[in-house]
């Protein structure tokens, strides 16, 4: 499953959720607002990273919010065809807010 957020998890508890409920296979993609759980050393990156799943970034919000530089370098960026290939390749998916 593909979980889309889209809202800062210094703001909503959707990523916090959505943590709950990951499986090995999901993957995570963070947009909108919610790139901000990527950047580098803080709280909510490090939890990304310890939940054992693919975690991507998607660059044109990176870009928009001026934070490209500080991202995890663990986390995959991806730019508007990645976003459709991970929509292509996840059957089921779910949105965050």
């Amino acid at each position: 499953m593909l979980h889309t957020i889209m809202t800062s998890p210094f703001q909503s508890q959707a990523l916090q959720r959505c943590l709950r409920y990951l499986a090995p296979q999901d993957e995570i993609l963070l947009i909108q607002d919610a790139v901000v759980a990527g950047i580098e050393k803080n709280a909510w990156s490090e939890t990304l990273t310890q939940a054992g799943v693919n975690i991507y970034v998607l660059e044109a919000d990176l870009v928009a919010r001026g934070l490209r530089d500080q991202m995890n370098d663990r986390f995959q960026i991806v730019d508007y065809s990645g976003f459709i290939e991970l929509t292509i390749r996840h059957e089921t998916q779910m949105k965050w807010e």
